[in-house]
């Protein structure tokens, strides 16, 4: 700062022409946080965040401050939201509009709301159980399907209720023919070695199942251990004409 920028700006100031740093201070306070402004200050660029700040929060919420808000204004919200969108999705848009808001109070740019956003309830049951029909198109669907390692992967998920990850872990030391039992090592849900019986249908899968040089009974193809199943096992379900929301596998 130089004697004459000094001296400029000073009067600069005097003239009205520019605001001191006191003035500078009350307007940056002036200035109202709506979400929609928060919103551009906080966009992280998500494509999914953007749809759905665009469709379902800026005109209803937008011009408003978060403290303005009240609780009725977000039930409304959320209430018309659920007249046309899933559960889920209308929680991820409640979701987001939390974020920009704690975005705003973290930042000291705003208040935040003074009640708790309530979320909808979302129904994560899915279909396990199938009618006598669907269990015929399923097994219809296996038979005809070329790729062994998904075909048995879900008979034996289906001949003995093995789970996914019981299944990617199973080796052939863990399979007793002699006394018919299947160990299961870490079961995941209790943490203990579990012995279930080698039933009559599951035995003839596993005698007749190809044996590579790897210790796993369903390995990748360089023999290691899988991380997940087999990728046909979505194309059995289409297949079979199952529910979208059938797991075939636990």
């Amino acid at each position: 700062m130089t004697p004459a920028r000094a001296a400029r700006i000073r009067g600069e100031r005097i003239e009205g022409r520019r605001q001191s740093r006191k003035e500078i201070r009350e307007a940056a306070a002036e200035i109202k946080w709506t979400v929609d402004r928060l919103w551009n200050k906080y966009n992280a660029g998500w494509r999914t965040d953007r749809g759905r700040y665009k469709n379902h929060l800026k005109s209803a919420l937008g011009g408003q401050e978060p403290q303005q808000t009240s609780q009725i204004d977000v039930h409304r919200l959320r209430v018309n939201l659920s007249k046309t969108l899933k559960p889920q999705t209308v929680k991820h848009v409640l979701i987001l509009l939390q974020r920009i808001i704690n975005f705003g109070v973290k930042t000291g740019l705003s208040a935040g709301l003074g009640f708790k956003i309530e979320m909808p309830r979302v129904n994560n049951l899915r279909t396990e159980d199938l009618n006598p029909e669907q269990l015929a198109n399923l097994i219809e669907a296996i038979n005809t399907e070329h790729d062994y390692q998904a075909a048995n992967f879900m008979r034996m998920a289906l001949f003995t209720g093995m789970r996914r990850g019981e299944l990617l872990k199973l080796q052939w030391e863990d399979i007793d023919f002699d006394r018919g039992f299947i160990h299961i090592r870490h079961n995941p849900k209790g943490g203990k070695n579990q012995t279930i019986p080698l039933n009559e249908a599951a035995r003839e899968i596993l005698a007749n199942h190809p044996q590579f040089d790897s210790p796993f009974v369903f390995p990748t193809r360089g023999g290691k251990q899988r991380i997940s199943p087999p990728n046909r096992i979505n194309a059995i379900r289409k297949k079979a004409g199952l529910p979208p929301d059938f797991r075939p596998l636990r």
